[in-house]
């Protein structure tokens, strides 16, 4: 150390460094602040702080140079050029307020609080020699180490003198509190950025993104029939729904359905009512129009009810009352569809050849394998979306494993990393994401409407969505209305379609199917944790450690 004011902590740093022992811990220069009754402040340092698990704690005070105090009780150091320098306090006076600075702090430490720590305080003066009495009454001489000491090789041994007085008497600090002394005046943190500012910038972006995907609309607007293909997050829902608004805009009777109907709820949710738009699961469309044509079904509602009654029913309703036709239907999930229900929405258009009739769906071979058969119903004019716009890059190099060899293109901003949390047990899991959850809201990072916990299996069976409260939002279910205390929670296939700012997987042990995987890490924009056993962490990460 250059600085010639402390040469002499220096020179006491190197002989405590050649006496004591390893059983000694030794930190130098350890400033404190304390706030008093009336809210101000108060600074203050101590030179060294000297701590042993059996014998205790020394503060100790360092002073170069020749000391004085006149009858005032006014201290003064004198520098090697001779220089006078008046001490705003006795060095006695700052070892002692760091000593109790110490004990305060050491008492609401848990486990601490009861114990009666060996805390004592000293002063070493290197340029002075030993006098032959006390500088007064409160100076006695043991408090004191001084040249003789150090030029002797003994301050190690005063160190431990000092200690030893009073530590029969005491507690031992033992190991914790030797741990507790350490992250009072030396432990090392790091404080995480809260996420909120990011958070809005990376959504900000996103949303200029998928505004900016509307020219596709204006790029094909001269072609009645299309099929819109893309990935999980190239904007298909999105621009559906404007596709839908666009046309309700130029008089056109318009219909929105998709097979999801919770996905049907929040489109709802987005525009409202709106004059000529229907929006509407496929199932409940049919079921409705079936009704207005009084169109009879069966109470029977079989997997038969869904796959062929309610579709013929659509059908038969169309054929008896043909003013229930639309001008433009606009359908979004389209690989959901069964084959003989795009017939039943075709016989729904006013006409077969002229009237508006879009489908936008997912053409991600790889997780629909065979399942392909849709696609020979599907208009023969047609368009694919490349760039994924609703994920960050972070999360969008997650689903690389699960896209077909085309995928997408990563348009959004950088984002958060992905947290892959491995855990011992279902419950750990489960805690592990309330915790969470709750340090979002709470620190005001995210509401917890911007969050969905998702379950890989069936949301009845998944004990976390049955508390009433976790992390303490309100748990609800995708087809509930969103709110600030609200938070959705439900399976991953119940959420297709449907994204959030945030997205937890727990009981991904039952997340078998490719489709699934991909479809569970595509639902978040901002952030996604996804909890579970080792071994499965590294199954949905597509068998990637990274």
């Amino acid at each position: 150390m250059s600085d010639p004011k402390r040469q002499a902590e220096r020179q006491v740093y190197d002989s405590l460094d050649r006496e004591l022992g390893g059983d000694f811990t030794v930190y130098w220069s350890r400033p404190w602040h304390r706030f008093r009754p009336d809210g101000t402040g108060r600074d203050g340092e101590v030179d060294f702080i000297i701590a042993h698990p059996t014998l205790g704690i020394l503060a100790l005070e360092v002073k170069g140079g020749t000391v004085s105090c006149d009858d005032q009780g006014q201290w003064v150091s004198e520098s090697h050029s001779g220089t006078p320098y008046n001490l705003k306090r006795s060095p006695i006076t700052q070892a002692m307020e760091g000593k109790y600075e110490l004990r305060n702090r050491l008492k609401k430490v848990s486990g601490l609080e009861r114990r009666q720590l060996n805390l004592c305080h000293g002063v070493v003066l290197p340029d002075n020699i030993r006098p032959i009495r006390p500088l007064g009454a409160d100076a006695p001489l043991e408090l004191f180490a001084f040249s003789n000491e150090i030029g002797a090789g003994r301050l190690g041994d005063w160190v431990r003198e000092t200690l030893s007085r009073g530590a029969a008497a005491c507690d031992a600090p033992g190991p914790e509190g030797m741990r507790a002394l350490h992250e009072i005046i030396a432990a090392e943190f790091e404080l995480r950025p809260h996420l909120a500012s990011a958070l809005a910038h990376d959504m900000k972006k996103i949303g200029f993104l998928t505004a900016e995907q509307a020219y596709v609309l204006d790029s094909l607007a001269g072609n009645p029939q299309m099929a819109i293909a893309g990935a999980a997050g190239t904007g298909k829902t999105l621009l559906a729904l404007e596709k839908a608004m666009r046309c309700t805009r130029d008089g056109q009777r318009s219909l929105l359905t998709c097979f999801n109907t919770a996905l049907a709820a929040h489109l709802k949710g987005l525009v409202g009512e709106v004059k000529n738009l229907t929006i509407a699961g496929f199932h409940e469309f049919c079921g409705k129009v079936a009704h207005l044509a009084k169109v009879p079904l069966d109470n029977v509602q079989d997997p038969a009810f869904y796959s062929r009654v309610l579709p013929g029913a659509l059908e038969q309703a169309m054929q008896q009352r043909p003013g229930l036709a639309f001008d433009a239907i606009i359908i979004d999930e389209g690989q959901d569809f069964e084959r003989p229900w795009y017939d039943a929405l075709r016989l729904s258009l006013k006409d077969l050849d002229t009237s508006i009739f879009h489908v936008f769906y997912d053409d991600n071979q790889r997780i629909y394998g065979g399942g392909q058969g849709f696609a020979d119903e599907l208009p023969k004019l047609s368009f694919r979306l490349i760039r994924n716009l609703r994920n960050t890059r972070a999360i969008h190099r997650s689903l690389k494993p699960w896209y077909d060899a085309r995928g997408a293109l990563s348009a959004g901003p950088a984002g958060q990393p992905v947290d892959w949390i491995e855990v011992r047990s279902r419950e750990q899991a489960y805690n592990n994401a309330s915790v969470f959850v709750a340090d979002l809201t709470k620190t005001a990072q995210l509401q917890a409407s911007d969050i969905a916990i998702l379950t890989g299996g069936a949301r009845d069976r998944c004990i976390l969505f049955s508390q009433a409260q976790i992390g303490g939002a309100v748990p609800v279910s995708a087809s509930d209305p969103r709110g600030k205390t609200r938070i959705w929670c439900d399976t991953v296939r119940r959420f297709k379609g449907l994204e959030a700012k945030c997205v937890v997987l727990v009981d991904i042990d039952q997340l078998l199917e490719d489709e699934l995987i991909y479809v569970a890490l595509s639902r978040p924009s901002l952030l996604l944790r996804v909890i579970g056993l080792p071994e499965d962490i590294l199954r949905v990460k597509g068998g990637q450690e990274a």
